[in-house]
């Protein structure tokens, strides 16, 4: 999986933006090439307005075109998710960090909209053992751990952020900081 590190302003504009963010979910949900009409379709936007974000995602190297097919007697191009994470350097005191704080405030919020219409919808069987669900706590780790931790999150995004077969689409928002900050650790 590759890491594409946000450092500049236009690179943030680009990657923020609230329907480029909308286009990655989709094709992340649908987990295969999607043509911009299908997007298109999927969102409710015009498919020229797609095609316009989707290339702006490739100048980040979020999308890459898959194929082209021949649809009656038109080339539909169909573009894929590239396996990537960005890395927003959150912590770093820079001139970009208002709008980092709001991109991830947008997109817990996103996922944890996405949680509630879940947990309020049919799909849920918690006798399953397969429902959503959320954990959340206080855990005391040591440096050690907490490199163990994020090595997890890292390598559990990577492993499984493909689609496969026998497997759906479920989101995931891994989250870890130190809780009492006056503590370095």
């Amino acid at each position: 999986m590759k890491e594409i590190q946000i450092h500049s302003r236009r690179e943030l504009d680009i990657y923020m933006n609230p329907q480029r963010q909308r286009i990655l979910k989709c094709m992340d949900l649908n987990g295969i090439a999607m043509t911009p009409k299908q997007i298109s379709v999927a969102l409710g936007i015009s498919a020229s307005a797609i095609t316009f974000h989707l290339k702006k995602l490739e100048e980040l190297e979020l999308v890459e075109l898959d194929h082209t097919e021949t649809i009656r007697g038109i080339c539909a191009k169909f573009y894929k998710r590239v396996p990537a994470t960005i890395c927003l350097n959150g912590g770093v005191q820079d001139d970009l960090r208002t709008e980092k704080e709001a991109l991830m405030d947008y997109l817990m919020n996103d996922i944890w909209k996405d949680f509630q219409q879940y947990l309020h919808s049919a799909e849920v069987s918690p006798n399953t053992g397969l429902a959503g669900d959320m954990i959340s706590g206080v855990c005391y780790l040591d440096k050690e751990a907490v490199r163990t931790l994020k090595h997890f999150m890292w390598e559990f995004q990577k492993k499984y952020s493909k689609p496969r077969e026998n497997a759906a689409a479920w989101e995931v928002a891994l989250l870890a900081f130190p809780g009492n900050r006056d503590d370095n650790q």
